[in-house]
């Protein structure tokens, strides 16, 4: 685990949706972009839905999961809360402003908006 991930306490670890929307992808941006900047590691929502054992027990230790979902749908918080884990910071991509399917996308000046929203609360 690098340091740029963790906390005195433990790692943060940000799922993002990456659903075929455009706010699903500006959800994965917004969280690489946190990831890049050491806010902390991009994990895999698919591999706790699938109950891989590591990336499930790398999850539940995690001192802070940070969830950011493309829509009201929730579909990456809800995969964390089947398996039994809470969410420390939700962000829904919509909730922002963000449109499912904007007429004129512009992915990096949005995932920067949930980039900012999600630094908020760490």
């Amino acid at each position: 685990m690098s340091e740029c991930c963790s906390t005195s306490e433990g790692e943060t670890l940000v799922f993002t949706c990456a659903g075929a929307a455009y706010s699903g992808q500006v959800a994965n941006r917004a969280g690489v972009d946190l990831m890049k900047e050491g806010a902390g590691a991009l994990f895999c929502a698919a591999a706790v839905a699938a109950e891989r054992p590591d990336k499930v027990d790398r999850t539940r230790k995690a001192a802070r999961r940070v969830v950011i979902d493309g829509c009201d749908d929730a579909c990456a918080r809800r995969i964390l809360e089947a398996a039994g884990m809470s969410v420390d910071i939700h962000v829904d991509v919509t909730s922002l402003g963000i449109d499912k399917k904007p007429d004129t996308p512009h992915i990096l000046v949005d995932a920067r908006r949930v980039v900012a929203a999600v630094k908020e609360h760490l």
